[in-house]
């Protein structure tokens, strides 16, 4: 009986190596990408830029409706408020699907699916873009911040996140530093309220600490001193010189 049991789990341990390294491979030989393919991450960010412009009137109406301090507000803070808690809310949603359906073939398979990965990235820019017309007064970082975001989301659209270590580097900097959607969610929040968050901004102020420590040692560990990887870091600059703002900023 023992005997036959040790067969069995061998029988179906040797089936669960094949089917992992036959899925393995049949994701790492995908097909050349199709027009649609190529279309889709433009698509999905013009559709969700559209999407989130339009949100704005919502929110705005909302926050008028329920919170007295909102409603003394200047338009333009007015404005960064909703930003912030759209995007927050947003991030928090992309978390959610990135780890579902990008993360673990990555994890246990090696493989980026680019379709998945500029898809979800058209989205997470979306909102740096809308925000650069959409609110007046934004801080001089924060606009260098969504500018090289974008600049950086056009180069997604081209590159090979599986044979690519610089676009990888990429990638893993998005999704840590989506994780951080509390403290958007903490900068508009603090406006609506009478007494300042402070629960919220505590636990901003530690998760966006622990992300941008995350983030920059895989960024080091991974850098290979290739002009790519340097042109790459220039545009980083900008994202991290704001991270860094807003983290002396909350620690203060």
């Amino acid at each position: 009986m023992a005997f036959g049991n040790l067969e069995w789990s061998r029988t179906n341990s040797g089936l669960l190596s094949s089917y992992i390294s036959l899925s393995s491979k049949s994701l790492r030989h995908l097909p050349p990408p199709s027009k649609l393919d190529k279309m889709l991450p433009i698509l999905s960010f013009f559709i969700s830029s559209y999407g989130i412009y339009s949100a704005y009137n919502v929110v705005h109406d909302y926050l008028l409706a329920s919170s007295p301090e909102y409603v003394i507000l200047p338009e333009a803070r007015q404005y960064y408020v909703i930003k912030n808690i759209i995007k927050g809310y947003y991030l928090a949603f992309l978390v959610g699907v990135s780890s579902i359906l990008i993360l673990p073939s990555v994890l246990f398979f090696g493989t980026y699916n680019n379709l998945n990965i500029c898809v979800v990235a058209s989205l997470y820019v979306s909102n740096d873009f809308v925000g650069l017309f959409r609110v007046n007064k934004l801080p001089t970082t924060t606009r260098l911040h969504h500018t090289a975001s974008l600049l950086l989301l056009v180069l997604a659209w081209r590159a090979d996140f599986q044979n690519n270590r610089t676009a990888q580097m990429l990638f893993f900097y998005c999704y840590l530093s989506a994780w951080s959607f509390c403290v958007n969610l903490y900068l508009g929040m603090r406006f609506c309220t009478k007494e300042d968050p402070k629960t919220l901004r505590s636990f901003a102020k530690i998760s966006y600490a622990i992300c941008c420590l995350l983030n920059w040692t895989l960024q080091c560990l991974w850098f290979d001193f290739t002009i790519e990887s340097y042109c790459y870091v220039i545009l980083l600059l900008a994202i991290v010189y704001d991270d860094v703002v807003l983290l002396r900023w909350l620690w203060r």
